[in-house]
């Protein structure tokens, strides 16, 4: 539980600190913020309003996509892959084309803009100005020509224009109102606009109106790219139209025009169309009108010719025909064998035998014969059972009965004959018949074949006189292609600028430009600042003091009774000082070394103003100047005349140490002051002949307090050579100087116990940067007066 409470702290902590260097900086945060905002004010205030104005419309038949010329005769199933049908998307494109908003800037004369001048921007007009300008030509060296002009209406009939470019030096010339004007980039009508309500409520003569004048092709660029087509949703086949201008009523108009143009261009499209489908079913109803009339001529030939009116008619009765001679052949052929068998029977058979009789032969009396011949027959039979063949009767019967066969065998020769004859005639007919049947098929093939011909050129005739008729009705009766769902209309809010949205994007570049600075400055920053970074580095070395930096203007020396910032620092380094060296048990002396890592750090402003501060107490204090390669205390003394000092002392042995020691007084304060002297060639060999330690342990009994001030020991060996000498040593660190990796050497000198009971004193905080950063600090005065809002600022600010 413990250590998740450390954990936590330590989180808290991390947080904090993270915070720290931007709450340090809120003051700029502030003010960025506010600079911003007001930048967004001026410019909202000043921007040219946009306005987005809508339209939608419904694209109708996208299946039947674009009409083509076989579009009347979609039923025959002609106008294949090769004319395909637009779809949805290039309805957009056609919208969207070139031509048609070339139309539109023609129509609208969006080529020519005016715009309203006002103090600090310009606002453009449409439909609102006293005059028209229409651009008759351009000159061809300038397609893309971007003209300014300032016209101004002097009358009726009169109006003023100059040059836009170069309006203070331009010339003003006047023209009448219809008059075509030869400018140097074309020429242009001006008119004055009859309609009352294309004048302002401010015309009254007095103001320049800004023309903006560009070439038909700059302007179609212009408006095709913001002009914005999309579908409404993926499923469906209605259009939103969208144009954005500073004028709404321009763009309502762009877009209603537009729409208009489309409809009108998908018109003419189809009546183009529908008038080369006239054309085209007149032309081939003259060639199918020909070629019927010549199919119907031929069809009455040949029936002439073949002597046919209607083939399967006559083809029914020949077979009737036929079946019926076949039939009176059969019957004839039958009588001629019932003639021959009566002859064989006549001729082969006995007198007494009876004929047959109703055989179906007739002809010279044969029927009445046979039957005469048959009664004496039987006669004859009748008289035998009562005499003999002697009897004259039966020889009288055998007599008659003799010439009744005689007469019957000459009549069926002659029925036979007849018959013959009659079989043959038969025969001929059957024949002919069967000629004519046997050419009835190919008659009927040939007739077909007209018959055929004659079909199809009437079916197509009938056909093409529909379409003729179905075409004529296409062209009384056209309808858009866009059905208008809404007519253009303008949104209430402005899209460009938006307030919301420019104000919280200032807001939030002036939260992060300053942001970013210190963000940058901060990862970039390798100096250490307070003595929170001295502790991060080193925790377990102790720190004196923080000493603050000093304004160019303020002394660099405390004095007796200082209410300064300054003199109350190096007292609390002083006390703290005090309480260090009776808290550690390792600290038996009284010799306090003051050294840094490298030069700059200000080791001999703090060595010489920590004597001064030990010195206010009574204390008797001996400060020596020890950093013989660059001495520096000699810039706080006055005095101007040549002092030996430390280097005299090292190398001369007569030289003693009442000779180098001299007092400085500070008011009613004074120490004892020991230069460093000449600045000799062999610091490093002087210092370690042994005079130094002669030096220390002569005067350390005297004194209270010895302060050594020497060499920075990350540059040269010399305090190391003589840090043994010293009982504890004041390490100066300088804020927004030292480097962080700066600290790992004073880190290592403590390690390796190279210098005796280290305590750090920093110097050159900020006031911003005492103590831990806060606003607190340890640094102040009793007395001070108090500063300026100015100075407090530039102090809050960070930039004292």
């Amino acid at each position: 539980m413990s250590e998740l409470k450390t954990s936590i702290k330590e989180e808290d902590f991390n947080l904090k600190e993270l915070i720290a260097p931007y709450v340090r900086f809120l003051p700029w945060f502030i003010l960025s913020a506010l600079v911003f905002l007001s930048l967004a004010f001026l410019y909202i205030r000043y921007s040219t309003y946009v306005y987005q104005s809508e339209a939608t419309i419904l694209i109708k038949d996208t299946n039947n996509g674009a009409l083509s010329e076989l579009a009347a005769f979609e039923d025959l199933g002609l106008g294949g892959a090769g004319l395909s049908k637009s779809d949805f998307e290039n309805e957009i494109e056609i919208l969207k084309s070139k031509r048609l908003i070339s139309e539109v800037v023609r129509n609208l004369n969006l080529n020519v803009k005016y715009y309203r001048e006002g103090n600090v921007k310009s606002s453009e007009v449409f439909l609102e100005t006293p005059f028209t300008v229409t651009v008759v030509s351009l000159k061809e060296s300038s397609p893309y020509l971007l003209k300014s002009l300032y016209i101004k209406p002097i009358s009726d009939k009169e109006f003023v224009i100059k040059d836009a470019q170069d309006a203070q030096d331009a010339q003003e010339s006047t023209y009448n109102f219809g008059d075509i004007l030869n400018l140097d980039f074309g020429e242009l009508v001006i008119n004055s606009a009859n309609n009352p309500s294309r004048r302002s409520d401010k015309d009254e003569f007095n103001d320049f109106t800004l023309v903006s004048i560009s070439s038909v092709s700059q302007a179609v660029i212009d408006l095709k790219n913001n002009l914005n087509i999309q579908a409404a949703n993926k499923n469906s086949s209605v259009l939103k139209i969208s144009f954005n201008s500073s004028a709404p009523n321009k763009s309502e108009a762009i877009l209603n025009t537009l729409i208009d143009v489309y409809n009108n261009d998908a018109i003419q499209d189809r009546n183009l169309v529908s008038a080369n489908t006239a054309k085209f079913i007149d032309r081939r109803l003259e060639i199918i009108t020909s070629e019927l009339d010549s199919v119907e001529t031929k069809n009455v030939n040949f029936r002439e010719d073949k002597n046919v009116t209607d083939i399967a008619t006559e083809g029914q009765l020949f077979l009737q025909s036929k079946t019926e001679l076949e039939r009176k052949l059969l019957e004839v052929s039958t009588k001629i064998g019932l003639a021959s068998a009566m002859n064989e029977l006549l001729q082969n058979g006995s007198d007494n035998e009876l004929l047959p009789v109703n055989l179906g032969l007739s002809g010279d009396g044969l029927a009445k014969s046979i039957q005469e011949y048959n009664n004496l027959v039987l006669e004859k039979e009748r008289l035998l059972k009562s005499s003999t063949s002697a009897n004259p009767v039966i020889i009288t019967l055998d007599n008659q009965l003799k010439q009744l066969r005689s007469s019957i065998t000459s009549s069926l020769d002659n029925v036979k004959t007849s018959l013959e004859i009659e079989d043959r005639d038969l025969r001929r007919q059957t024949g002919s018949i069967g000629g004519k049947i046997a050419a009835i098929p190919s008659l009927t093939k040939a007739a077909r074949d007209i018959m055929r011909q004659q079909e199809i050129k009437e079916a197509l005739y009938l056909y093409l006189l529909q379409k003729r008729e179905e075409t004529a009705i296409s062209l009384a009766v056209t309808t858009p292609k866009a059905k208008i769902v809404d007519r253009a209309y303008s949104l209430r809010q402005p899209i460009s600028p938006k307030p919301k949205i420019v104000y919280l994007g200032a807001l939030v570049l002036g939260l992060l430009i300053p942001f970013g600075i210190v963000y940058v400055k901060t990862l970039l920053d390798t100096k250490i600042h307070n003595r929170l970074d001295i502790e991060k580095a080193l925790p377990e070395l102790a720190i004196l003091g923080e000493v603050p930096t000093i304004d160019s203007k303020e002394s660099e020396t405390i004095t007796s009774n200082d209410r300064s910032v300054l003199a109350e620092a190096f007292r609390i380094l002083r006390t703290n000082l005090g309480y260090f060296i009776k808290s550690s048990s390792s600290v038996n002396g009284n010799t306090i070394f003051v050294t840094s890592t490298i030069k700059g750090e200000g080791k001999t402003f703090v060595a010489y103003n920590l004597a001064l501060s030990l010195a206010t107490t009574g204390k008797k204090v001996l400060l020596v100047g020890a950093d013989i390669r660059n001495p520096q205390l000699h810039r706080y003394i006055d005095k101007n005349i040549w002092t030996i000092g430390l280097s005299e002392y090292l190398f001369d042995d007569t030289v003693d140490v009442d000779s180098i020691t001299f007092e400085v007084k500070n008011q009613s304060d004074k120490l004892d002051l020991i230069l460093s002297g000449r600045i000799p060639p062999n610091p490093a060999e002087l210092l370690m002949n042994g005079r130094f330690e002669t030096l220390i342990s002569e005067v350390k009994d005297d004194y209270d307090y010895v302060v050594v001030d020497t060499a920075p020991t990350l540059l040269v060996t010399d305090t190391l050579l003589i840090s043994q000498n010293a009982d504890m040593t004041v390490y100066v660190s300088r804020a927004d100087y030292t480097e962080k990796k700066l600290l790992e050497y004073p880190k290592e000198l403590y390690r390796d116990g190279k210098l005796k009971n280290i305590a750090f004193a920093i110097n050159g905080i900020k006031i911003n940067n005492f103590g831990y950063g806060s606003k607190y600090g340890y640094g102040y005065g009793y007395g001070q007066t108090k500063k300026s809002l100015f100075k407090r600022l530039k102090d809050r600010l960070g930039l004292s």
